[in-house]
């Protein structure tokens, strides 16, 4: 009787078993299909697996006469499988989402700040009630906010030009509050170094503002389209409009496996699309939003943009280190932003050291010219990484890393379908670079119209980028900017600049007394500002480093790395010395 009731127990037990294995095949393969992520041939493989896999263990597992030991070891591999299939809907599930709550193509949301003397009275928004409030009508999405901050308190307007004026009208107390967008903000305490002693906010609010980009659909696995790279200058909200620090143009050719980077710098004074008068600084284009900045590259390049991706300081960060660092490519020894050190050749980057090495300017003769091209090695570096197979070992922490860190306007069905050809070919990427170039000036800008920094645009260098946009649409190979020959230890890096062999070594530590003369070198190269073009480009094309035997590297590595500073110092040296010979004559 017991016996009976056991057996009776083991039945039901391998019933719901069945049952179980069924449900989460069924939802695990329903959702690959979904997904769309995976090539024809693996799909195929996959399910046909799932059902002979299901349908051997199902029918056998419930044979009564089969031996216990067998429908014991039968049903260890189904409860495997069932959280196998579980997992994996999980992970599946987890990516969709991600993937779709990062698409935004209907608004952008703009940070505003009401801000009043530090030593006044008032300490919230209700004291300055009736009172007068400043504003400029260039910022972004004014009028709503103008709107919000009524349906809180009664107040006064006061319109001003600039936000200079309307800061110094605050100074001088003939104003009673200022409202300020973030990005205004920022460049107030860029310009006045005590404007966060002199100034406070009693008020935040956030507004929503429509986007006017309309998507230009492409059929990304077959045709080539573009996508506009934004870093915008924050932290922490990837949603909120700011400056864009990094104006890159991605063109991809999913046919030729090509990739064109178009590094367009900052500064660059261009005219914002729809706008008349003073022309303005590109990274201005970002506080009236990612579509302004779209726009505008594409009147100035002379071609269309189907698409954006925005990151942050946050996301750069983040991804990188998710990936368990990159290796990158720098064209000069400097000292950092926030004082890393790295050597020409390659460097071992974490990504506080990777977001270093792509906002620092100021360390070279080209400033931002050179730290565009940066920008340039940076993506460069996490194509490299993220497209190797071993990725998939840290893809739930890539998920994690990038959920809020990037925005986009790219649909989740155009991002799946190029995951499923990167699968289904694994191509091997060959990636051009291009930086425009200009002058330094000073200028009147839309946005403050006041006198500011700018580039003035090099025609010959917008010509030369427009020329290599058509050749990538029409299909034509273009010579690769990062050639990578040897193994891990033994590389050539070849760049636009020429080739330099590295030792693949993390170099990147904090400066020491060591590096002292080598800041010092570069703090006189970059105040020499009659360097040419031309002498800077004899320097990179320069062979610094020759490559040695595997059998002497290991008695030479520290003489090597003292003649490689050496020989940096030695020929900065002979570039200043001509440059000063030059000015003299």
């Amino acid at each position: 009787m017991k016996l009976r009731k056991n057996n009776k127990k083991r039945f039901i037990f391998y019933k719901i078993l069945s049952a179980l294995l069924i449900i989460c095949s069924v939802i695990f393969g329903g959702i690959i299909i979904y997904s769309n992520m995976l090539p024809s041939k693996y799909l195929s493989i996959i399910l046909l697996v799932i059902v002979v896999f299901d349908g051997f263990n199902i029918f056998f597992i419930n044979i009564r006469k089969l031996k216990r030991k067998i429908k014991r070891v039968m049903s260890s591999f189904m409860i495997l499988a069932i959280i196998l299939f579980s997992l994996g809907t999980f992970y599946l599930g987890k990516t969709l989402n991600i993937l779709s709550n990062n698409v935004n193509s209907k608004y952008k949301l703009v940070n505003y700040s009401v801000v009043v003397l530090s030593d006044s009275k008032y300490k919230k928004l209700e004291d300055i009630s009736k009172k007068d409030i400043g504003y400029i009508d260039t910022s972004t999405g004014i009028n709503d906010a103008l709107t919000k901050l009524k349906n809180k308190i009664n107040f006064k307007e006061q319109k001003y030009n600039g936000a200079d004026e309307m800061y110094q009208k605050l100074l001088d107390k003939n104003v009673d509050a200022i409202l300020l967008e973030d990005s205004v903000k920022q460049i107030l305490q860029e310009e006045f170094t005590d404007f966060d002693s002199k100034v406070k906010v009693i008020y935040n609010f956030t507004i929503k503002v429509k986007s006017n980009l309309k998507v230009k659909e492409a059929n990304v696995t077959e045709e080539v389209f573009a996508i506009y790279l934004s870093g915008i200058d924050t932290y922490g909200k990837i949603s909120s409009v700011s400056r864009s620090d990094v104006n890159i143009v991605m063109f991809v050719n999913p046919k030729t496996s090509q990739i064109l980077l178009i590094s367009v710098p900052r500064d660059y004074y261009v005219q914002l699309h729809g706008t008349k008068g003073s022309k303005d600084k590109l990274t201005h284009a970002g506080i009236y939003g990612v579509d302004m900045s779209v726009k505008t590259l594409e009147d100035l390049l002379d071609c269309d943009i189907n698409y954006y991706i925005k990151v942050n300081f946050t996301s750069v960060i983040d991804i990188v280190d998710v990936l368990g660092g990159l290796d990158l490519y720098s064209e000069y020894t400097f000292i950092s932003y926030s004082g890393f050190s790295f050597k020409k050749g390659m460097n071992s980057v974490n990504g506080e050291q990777a977001l270093d090495f792509a906002r620092t300017r100021k360390a070279f003769a080209q400033g931002d010219r050179q730290r565009g091209k940066n920008q340039q090695a940076l993506i460069e570096a996490i194509v490299r990484k993220a497209t190797k197979k071993s990725v998939i070992t840290k893809y739930n922490s890539l998920l994690d890393a990038i959920n809020g860190k990037y925005q986009t306007n790219m649909s989740t069905k155009k991002i799946t379908s190029l995951i499923k050809m990167q699968l289904d070919k694994m191509p091997d990427w060959t990636i051009t670079s291009y930086s425009l170039t200009g002058t330094d000036a000073n200028n009147y800008t839309y946005t403050y119209n006041q006198l500011l920094y700018v580039m003035e645009p090099d025609q010959n260098s917008i010509t030369e980028a427009k020329e290599l946009i058509s050749k990538f649409l029409n299909n034509e190979k273009l010579e690769s900017s990062y050639k990578e020959i040897g193994g891990t230890s033994n590389k050539v890096f070849k760049t636009s600049s020429g080739e330099s062999t590295y030792n693949n070594s993390n170099s990147n530590n904090k400066v020491t007394q060591k590096n002292t003369d080598i800041k010092k070198e570069e703090s006189n190269q970059k105040d020499n500002s009659k360097i040419t073009d031309d002498k800077i480009s004899e320097k990179k094309e320069e062979k610094e480093l020759i490559e040695e035997d595997e059998e002497e590297k290991d008695t030479r590595k520290e003489e090597e790395s003292s003649s490689l500073e050496e020989e940096i110092q030695k020929e900065d040296e002979e570039i200043i010395e001509n440059s000063q010979l030059e000015e003299k004559e």
